[in-house]
């Protein structure tokens, strides 16, 4: 599935706003071949790229994102607070960000990131959102992966697009990792790395699954994950670890 060792977190959102185009770009430049971006539903069922459920912290909005239409969202400043020059730096679409990935040959990590209630809304929005952008990029399909912490999320989007592979998030790797995967059918789990445990690493590569954590922005940790079994980090620069030793774009 993902044969590159580094995943672009949110974008280069080191580098630029995250889950921004401007972002995506830097990753691209940078040469990330995999992007990571968050799926979030408004409320008129659009699908967007956002990673919290309040407005507040990435741009002038205020208050849940769920309560406002495309249109209200599309008129707010997403740069800003992270530096001046971004200041046109809108909410892209899901749609528009499966385009532009497909125009430039980039692969995406979609996660689903729904409020807790409106997991199928969610998951149809994307649908709707791949549906429109394969009418012009039929191949859009074969270059994703989908992943939640959501268990609900991941089953439906399993049963909406079951040909697309599935990751499930966590923090620390579970116990019964491995049947948790195999009951949401998923072919890899996604951990937080500070929580790293390498037992439980082997375990899961022995049976299969693929192992990736997140977020690493330094190339000695990088390493020893790679190391220890990760098949891919998550990085908010990726050119940086993408310059470790035992790292390649892919």
């Amino acid at each position: 599935m993902i044969t590159s060792k580094v995943i672009a977190h949110r974008g280069a959102s080191r580098l630029a706003p995250e889950n921004t185009l401007a972002a995506f770009r830097k990753a691209r430049d940078a040469g990330a071949s995999w992007i990571e971006v968050d799926v979030a539903l408004t409320a008129d069922g659009q699908a967007v790229i956002f990673h919290d459920e309040q407005l507040n912290r990435c741009s002038n909005g205020h208050g849940w994102l769920l309560n406002h239409t495309l249109a209200e969202l599309q008129r707010l400043d997403a740069g800003s607070w992270f530096a001046a020059e971004f200041h046109n730096e809108q909410i892209p679409t899901l749609e528009a960000l499966l385009l532009w990935a497909a125009e430039q040959s980039i692969n995406l990590n979609l996660e689903i990131k729904p409020v807790i209630g409106r997991e199928a809304e969610t998951v149809d929005a994307l649908v709707i959102a791949l549906q429109a952008a394969q009418a012009r990029h039929n191949h859009i399909a074969s270059q994703l992966l989908l992943s939640s912490f959501n268990p609900l999320a991941l089953a439906h989007v399993r049963a909406a697009l079951p040909t697309i592979p599935r990751a499930l998030l966590t923090e620390a790797i579970p116990a019964d990792a491995v049947l948790r995967l195999q009951q949401l059918d998923c072919e890899g789990l996604h951990f937080c790395a500070e929580l790293v445990d390498q037992a439980a690493i082997l375990a899961l590569n022995n049976s299969g699954f693929s192992v990736r954590a997140y977020t690493v922005n330094h190339t000695a940790a990088a390493d020893a994950l790679i190391a220890m079994g990760v098949n891919a980090i998550f990085s908010d620069i990726p050119d940086l670890a993408i310059t470790s030793a035992h790292i390649t774009p892919g």
